[in-house]
């Protein structure tokens, strides 16, 4: 039996058969220009997931603020003084919202609000540091330096009594034990690992679920459509709420706010920046000195601002 002779290949069939390095280069090129078409589009979808899921965090609160206003008639205030000692003198503003949420509140019982073991701390709490008390409760930093909710006592002369106490604790008081001493909400389940302190106020913020947000939810309040309050705006970072206007208009007009017999809910997105807030329609081109409001979330627009 013969054997055939083995095949050999001339070198232009060899060449034919393997890439040159031309082909090569285009082929990386190709790919490199594929993936950078990819990991935009990558980056756009998951950005959207993010915001997605801080909208629908922005509901939730909002029906937790019903709930809140089932239990106590009203929205939560947006700004208030909270005095912890039973002989502090009570602003009238802070004093009449009390009332109206507590009516039989004992303005003369100290109270450790904060649960910093005294009783001697004047809380002045903002627009965003209001979200997590209403929705929150008293609170409290656990052994890791986290923040702790309780709700509000049903004792309706003493709500802020901190179940985080014992006997030998100043803020301590005997009529936690009471038959009528159990706890109204929390009313929003909130994630501890995302509450700061910006200010440095001990009193807690939230922060929204963008990775590695920095600046808190911003919480302001209409006050039942009787206006949104300038003072409550001070310190946020905000010039005003959101209004239904020209947003190429500065400074700021009297346009009418969005949501203005109820409360605006603002996140400031994935760039961790607020802006200014103000005038604002939706479609319109934010003017440059602006331009970080645009990927802002709130409760009034359908995804982000732009």
């Amino acid at each position: 039996m013969k054997r055939r002779p083995p095949i050999t290949l001339s070198a232009s069939e060899y060449s034919r058969r393997a890439f040159t390095l031309i082909e090569l280069m285009i082929a990386i090129v190709i790919i490199l220009i594929l993936i950078g078409l990819l990991v935009p589009a990558i980056g756009a979808v998951r950005l959207r997931a993010q915001q997605a899921k801080v909208r629908s965090e922005i509901s939730n609160l909002e029906a937790s603020i019903a709930l809140f206003k089932g239990e106590f008639g009203m929205d939560p205030p947006s700004g208030i003084i909270l005095y912890e000692s039973g002989s502090a003198t009570w602003d009238q503003r802070s004093k009449g919202l009390i009332r109206q949420l507590w009516p039989q509140f004992d303005f003369t019982a100290n109270k450790d609000i904060n649960g910093d073991g005294d009783v001697t701390d004047t809380i002045l709490l903002n627009a965003g540091e209001c979200l997590t008390f209403f929705l929150g409760g008293v609170w409290e930093k656990n052994a890791n330096g986290n923040y702790i909710t309780f709700g509000f006592s049903k004792n309706p002369a003493k709500p802020f009594l901190n179940p985080g106490h014992t006997a030998a604790d100043p803020g301590y008081d005997s009529d936690y034990s009471a038959p009528n001493s159990g706890r109204q909400g929390p009313f929003f389940e909130f994630d501890n690992s995302r509450f700061v302190d910006t200010d440095g106020d001990n009193a807690p913020e939230y922060l929204d679920s963008f990775p590695s947000q920095q600046t808190p939810y911003i919480y302001l309040s209409s006050y039942e459509g009787r206006g949104y309050r300038t003072g409550d705006i001070t310190g946020t970072g905000l010039a005003d709420v959101y209004r239904q206007g020209d947003p190429t208009v500065t400074p700021p007009t009297n346009d009418p706010p969005y949501k203005p017999k109820s409360f605006q809910i603002i996140s400031p997105g994935a760039d961790y920046q607020l802006g200014t807030g103000g005038n604002y329609t939706s479609g319109k081109n934010l003017p440059g000195n602006r331009s970080v409001e645009a990927d802002n979330i709130t409760n009034f627009v359908s995804g982000s601002l732009q």
